[in-house]
């Protein structure tokens, strides 16, 4: 159920990425499939199957994955600086709204009794929903850390002169290394 949980989430920040895209004038998302909340567009085998299957092997670890990023011509864009900031932006807004909607779930859950749920069934959809909002408040939060390739970077980029910029792209080579270093010290925290 979380894994479904995940994969959904991941898929919806997707489809952020790509309707944001095509509604600033970049087709290519649409073009090739990926305007679609369809997990088969999506899913990367890696990251949306196997490492958060691990995650639940071994469940010291926090979930964690990622699916394929949207294509994005950026050229295609109206304002190509502007607009690759709010194409990135897309993703984590779609989280944010998965989360008020999870909190709104929660509000009508605690004041209509469950919809007439009792005992173990009322637990389960009350952990279920509790987790799918943290999971979307998670995965709005760190895609906005500013290191590549999270959106927060290409945030970044599109934010800063254009000279600062090129430099802070010579760092993205060094990206998976600082999430991965992150990971590290985050679960020894």
């Amino acid at each position: 159920m979380k894994l479904g949980a995940l994969v959904f989430s991941l898929c919806l920040h997707e489809f952020g990425h790509a309707y944001a895209a095509y509604r600033l004038g970049d087709p290519t998302a649409k073009l090739l499939g990926r305007m679609t909340i369809d997990p088969r567009a999506h899913v990367d085998p890696v990251g949306t199957v196997l490492f958060p299957m691990m995650m639940f092997l071994f469940p010291s670890l926090f979930l964690f994955g990622w699916a394929k990023p949207v294509p994005v011509t950026v050229e295609n864009l109206k304002r190509p600086r502007r607009d690759g900031a709010l194409v990135a932006l897309a993703g984590p807004t779609m989280n944010v709204l998965l989360a008020l909607l999870s909190l709104g779930a929660l509000f009508l859950m605690e004041n209509f009794s469950f919809f007439g749920m009792e005992g173990s069934m009322a637990e389960t959809l009350l952990g279920f929903v509790q987790f799918f909002l943290f999971l979307n408040i998670g995965l709005a939060v760190f895609n906005l850390v500013p290191i590549y390739p999270l959106d927060g970077s290409r945030i970044l980029k599109s934010i800063l002169p254009p000279k600062w910029s090129y430099q802070v792209s010579r760092l993205d080579r060094y990206g998976f290394v600082a999430l991965f270093a992150i990971f590290f010290l985050l679960r020894y925290l």
